[in-house]
C-alpha cells in the first residue's frame, strides 16, 4: 500500500501562527499535526509514503527525517496550487497503477476501522454527518453503495460529507480519471477537484463504499485546532499526559495553575499564570498572565497580560504600563 498525503497549503486559516512554521508542523497533543498522522497509520501495511509539500516544504523535509527515519518517504513539490486534484495527481505519477493507495488529507487526523482498511478487499471514501454541506464534499447513497459525489454543492444532495481519507483499491484507475481532468482543463472552482475525479471513477463503473469514521479532528482552524487538541488529551493515550494536559518534560511551572486541555512545549516557563485551553509552543515564557483559548508559537514571551492570543513565532506581549 502507498499513503499520499497532500502537505503544501499555505495555511492561510491559521495565520499568524503560519507565517514561520507550515501548517502540518504545528503542534497538537504532545507531538505535530503530521505526527498524529503518521501515528494513526503505523498499522497499515505500508509500503511507501508520499508527501506532498510546498509552502516551508524543507521544514517538514527535515522533521520528518528526524522523527521518521526508518519511513520510506518519496517527495513531491507542488509549486503551483491547482487544487487537490492537481496534487494528487503529481503524486501518483510513479505509484505502480495497480497498487492499493490510501489518500489522506494533512489537515485533518482520523480514528476510523483501520483493520478494514488493512483488508483491502473495497474501495473506501470516509464520510461524516455534518451541520453545513454546502462547504465539503458531498456524497449521495442508496443501499451502502456511493451513486454521486459533488463538491461543496449549493443545495446539498445529503449532509454525509467527504473527509478526506479514501481508499483506492486500484491506482491506475483513479489515476486515469485525474488525467482526464488535467487534459481536459476540468475544474470546479477553479481547481482541479478530487471530487470531480472520484466522481467520473463512480460514472466508470467502480463500486464505492462510504465508511463512516469514528472521530475526525479537524486542524484547519485555529477553534478546530484547539478543539483537536482538547479531544485528543482527553481520549487518547499520551505520554506526559495528565489531567487533559500535557507538559514536556523541560518545561518549568511555577505557582501556576494550568489546564484543561493545556500543551506547553519544551524548555517553557510558566510563572504565577493561569492557562486553560491552550497550546503553547517550545522556549515560551508566561509570567503573571492569564490565557484562554490561546495558540502560541515558539520563544513568545507573555507578562502582566489577560485574554485570548493568537502569536507567532517570537512574539512579545508585555501589559505594564509605563511609569
Amino acid at each position: 500500500m502507498t499513503v499520499i498525503i497532500p502537505l503544501a497549503g499555505l495555511g492561510t486559516r491559521l495565520r499568524p501562527l503560519t507565517y514561520s512554521i507550515p501548517k502540518p508542523l504545528l503542534k497538537v497533543a504532545g507531538s505535530t499535526i503530521i505526527g498524529w498522522i503518521l501515528k494513526s497509520i503505523s498499522s497499515l501495511p505500508i509500503n511507501k509514503v508520499v508527501l506532498i509539500i510546498g509552502y516551508r516544504g524543507e521544514e517538514i523535509r527535515e522533521w520528518v527525517k528526524n522523527e521518521y527515519p526508518e519511513l520510506n518517504v518519496q517527495w513531491v513539490v507542488q509549486e503551483n496550487k491547482k487544487g487537490l486534484g492537481h496534487a494528487v495527481w503529481m503524486a501518483g505519477e510513479k505509484i505502480p497503477l495497480k497498487e492499493d493507495v490510501l489518500i489522506y488529507l494533512g489537515d485533518t487526523i482520523f480514528d476510523v476501522d483501520w483493520e478494514r482498511i488493512g483488508t483491502g478487499d473495497k474501495w473506501l471514501i470516509a464520510v461524516k454527518e455534518v451541520e453545513d454541506p454546502e462547504r465539503f464534499g458531498i456524497v449521495k447513497i442508496k443501499d451502502n453503495k456511493i451513486i454521486d459525489m459533488v463538491e461543496k454543492p449549493k443545495s446539498p444532495p445529503s449532509n454525509l460529507a467527504v473527509v478526506g481519507l479514501y481508499y483506492i483499491k486500484e491506482w491506475g484507475k483513479l489515476y486515469y480519471q485525474l488525467n482526464r481532468l488535467i487534459k481536459d482543463d476540468i475544474k470546479t472552482n477553479n481547481e482541479y477537484q478530487l471530487t470531480d475525479g472520484l466522481r467520473m471513477l463512480l460514472q466508470s463503473g467502480v463500486s464505492l463504499e462510504p465508511l463512516v469514521v469514528n472521530h475526525w479532528f479537524d486542524c484547519g482552524t485555529r477553534r478546530t485546532l484547539l478543539q483537536t487538541n482538547a479531544q485528543l488529551l482527553e481520549n487518547y493515550e499520551i505520554d506526559n499526559v495528565e489531567g487533559f494536559n500535557y507538559i514536556s518534560d523541560s518545561a518549568k511551572i511555577r505557582s501556576s495553575s494550568i489546564g484543561p486541555y493545556v500543551m506547553i512545549g519544551n524548555d517553557s516557563v510558566i510563572e504565577d499564570s493561569v492557562i486553560k485551553n491552550s497550546i503553547i509552543g517550545n522556549k515560551v515564557h508566561i509570567k503573571n498572565s492569564k490565557l484562554t483559548d490561546s495558540i502560541l508559537g515558539d520563544r513568545v514571551e507573555i507578562e502582566d497580560s489577560n485574554g485570548i492570543f493568537y502569536l507567532g513565532d517570537d512574539s512579545v506581549i508585555d501589559g505594564k504600563e509605563d511609569k
